[in-house]
């Protein structure tokens, strides 16, 4: 019975389920219809959320051009200008007896012209007036041997003042160049780690032989195009102020016409030089990587990339030379219009009386002249305005702040006695000459014990490299650094010698603090074999005796023997004596490190650090090479960073880094029998990269 349902029933039954799916289809919609919404609502927050990017890209990239735009352009030129005459006037007297010689070369220059006077006043009453031939003869011959003598004066007073500013400007150069050098030395390796090489070269070539061609031509021939200036447009005066008011527009018009293409043409020729740049410096990576090129055959793709880049500086070139090029017609047009309008309103003066016809062509000279000084001296605003811009930047460096040392202990050679020790040039053992509060000293012997407390560091702030690291080392034991790249290793001989300084924690050394001892005295405690085996330019005994400039050649010798580098130096045909080059490449890569260690055994100092000293020579030499450490490390202590775990296993304490913090100390032994990450990078479970 229940299972026969009345009609009533049945149309609530369907009823309910018509309710059901109408509610369900309307929550679907309603459902559908917020989904919908969210999407478009989020795809309105992206839309906008991308056009706020783009805004800001464009932005960047507008500020950024405006940036290189105004990079060749001086920001404080008349701060950097009174620096540069700061440089110049150092040498007065000679500046003062060049603008004499310029000032009297120029106005004789200037002047001759009027000897000509009498010359067109003879000819004049010659042919007008029937005069004397004989004497307008002679008056001709007396204006010839005075203006030839006035052009001897002048050349000769050229020449000096030539041959003495090219003195001024090599001296004021070298000046600004080894006071550039100097104050180098003292800067922090912070400035030389955010720079690049290139970068920093340029100080010494591109901005300074800017400055080079202001004090050497760019002075004179201002002083010369202004004095030019001055004295033709003030004869002009004399001779017609009449008709020098009426060209005086044609004169401002020139003035304007020579800045503008100057302006149009400054960042076209500064484009151009810096396309030159990138030539050469692809051909130099060029040069360099040929190897490689060659390798992976990149012949061809490297001769597309140069085509390009040539093609840049052809293109630039040839469009900054014809704008430039239009500076010349446009002024010789300025000019012939001019001197037409001279022409015409002086012969007018002349027909009326006012002026007579050796006058007006004696004037027409000077009419002919004087565009050029004030073409000169527009066209010198782009010269001075880069030459200013490579000298701030140079006074940049110099204005940048030397790397401070507050440290008062001193590295001395002591000898002990009764009453203490006295300190001695040449014998004795190394001691800490520490002041004391009443002025006094005591003196504390060098041993090498390095204690490394609780320290922090950070090359960018809010970024730490180190956290809490401690570490310990006596005298005569080896204190290694091993983990992934990025650990922090490098870092902490960084801070050792005092590179960078410490965040936090400190650093002693026979129980003195390294902010108490004086930067050079701290790093002439200590002897380094960096990754990168830098040679210098010499021979291979001046590279050994880098580390120590009075040894000799005995120990020179000995220290080549400890680093396994006598044997395959004397195979070499000149020995000692064998020239390298810079980067060494005449002798392989391992030799190279050989001699660096040779350099370091030979400094003779109590504390030894080899920053990944033997990644570059292979097992066998590595295995040769600690034997000779084995005698050089006696009563020093040893740091050692290490991406092979071979070179550090006799170690007296392996300290394991990971992300700047410590996370594992002991002897080999006592790591491998831990099994943590020491163990997984010795046994190769975890590769370090």
């Amino acid at each position: 019975m229940s299972e026969n349902k009345t009609p009533i029933r049945e149309d609530e039954d369907a009823k309910a389920e018509a309710e059901k799916k109408t509610v369900s289809e309307s929550t679907a919609n309603t459902s559908q219809e917020k989904t919908d919404s969210q999407k478009k609502e989020r795809k309105t927050k992206k839309a906008k959320k991308d056009k706020t990017k783009k805004d800001k890209k464009t932005k960047e990239e507008k500020k950024a051009e405006a940036k290189k735009k105004d990079k060749n352009k001086p920001k404080d030129a008349k701060g950097s200008a009174k620096r540069l005459i700061g440089y110049i006037t150092k040498q007065k007297v000679w500046l003062v007896i060049v603008a004499i010689l310029v000032v009297l070369s120029t106005a004789v220059t200037v002047c001759s012209s009027l000897i000509m006077q009498p010359v067109y006043a003879a000819i004049e009453d010659v042919i007008s007036n029937g005069g004397n031939q004989d004497a307008a003869f002679a008056k001709i011959v007396k204006a010839l041997v005075a203006m030839s003598a006035a052009y001897l004066i002048s050349s000769v007073m050229s020449y000096a003042y030539t041959r003495i500013m090219l003195s001024v400007s090599v001296k004021t150069l070298t000046n600004m160049r080894r006071e550039l050098f100097n104050h180098m030395q003292s800067l922090p390796i912070s400035f030389f780690d955010k720079r690049r090489v290139g970068e920093i070269m340029s100080h010494f070539t591109s901005d300074i032989g800017r400055v080079s061609d202001l004090v050497q031509n760019t002075f004179v021939n201002l002083i010369s195009s202004f004095i030019t200036a001055i004295l033709t447009i003030t004869i002009m005066v004399i001779y017609s102020w009449q008709i020098t008011l009426t060209i005086t527009v044609s004169i401002v018009l020139m003035f304007v016409v020579v800045i503008v293409i100057t302006t149009i043409c400054s960042p076209l020729f500064k484009k151009q030089q810096q396309t030159l740049a990138q030539c050469n410096g692809y051909i130099e990576e060029y040069v360099k990587g040929i190897k490689v090129v060659k390798l992976f055959c990149y012949e061809e793709k490297s001769k597309q990339e140069f085509a390009k880049i040539n093609e840049e500086y052809r293109r630039t070139g040839v469009k900054a030379s014809i704008i430039g090029g239009l500076t010349s017609p446009i002024m010789s047009m300025i000019m012939r219009i001019n001197y037409a309008a001279a022409v015409a309103i002086g012969a007018m003066r002349v027909i009326k009386g006012k002026m007579g016809i050796p006058q007006l062509v004696t004037y027409l000279q000077y009419v002919g002249s004087y565009a050029s000084p004030i073409a000169q001296i527009a066209s010198s605003y782009s010269t001075l305005i880069s030459a200013l811009a490579g000298a701030e930047r140079v006074f940049a460096v110099l204005d940048t702040d030397p790397e401070t040392d507050e440290g008062r202990t001193t590295l001395v050679k002591t000898v002990k006695n009764i009453m203490g020790y006295d300190e001695e040039s040449e014998e004795g053992s190394l001691s800490w000459k520490v002041p004391k509060e009443d002025g006094s000293f005591s003196y504390v012997p060098v041993k090498g014990d390095i204690d490394i407390k609780d320290i922090s560091f950070s090359y960018v702030e809010g970024t730490p490299i180190l956290k809490h690291v401690s570490a310990h080392a006596n005298s005569g034991e080896k204190l290694a650094f091993v983990g992934s790249t990025g650990a922090g290793k490098t870092t902490v001989t960084n801070l050792i010698n005092r590179f960078y300084e410490l965040d936090e924690g400190d650093i002693t050394i026979d129980g003195i603090s390294i902010k108490d001892i004086k930067k050079d005295d701290l790093r002439n405690s200590m002897a380094f074999v960096l990754q990168d085996s830098k040679l210098f330019v010499g021979t291979i005994a001046d590279n050994i005796k880098y580390g120590k400039l009075d040894a000799t050649d005995e120990e020179m010798i000995e220290a080549a023997k400890i680093a396994n580098a006598h044997s395959f130096i004397e195979k070499l045909p000149d020995k000692y004596e064998t020239n390298l080059n810079g980067e060494g490449v005449n002798i392989s890569w391992g030799q190279a490190q050989l001699i660096n260690i040779a350099r370091a055994a030979i400094s003779g100092r109590p504390i030894l650090v080899l920053d990944e000293a033997t990644s570059s020579v292979d097992t066998r030499t590595e295995r040769i090479i600690e034997k000779g450490m084995d005698t050089l490390m006696q009563e020093k202590t040893v740091l050692v960073i290490a991406h092979r775990l071979s070179t550090v296993r006799n170690s007296e304490d392996i300290v394991v880094l990971e992300n700047g913090e410590v996370i594992e100390n002991g002897s080999h032994s006592a790591l491998i029998s831990l099994g943590g990450k020491y163990y997984q990078f010795y046994t190769g479970i975890f590769e370090m990269t």
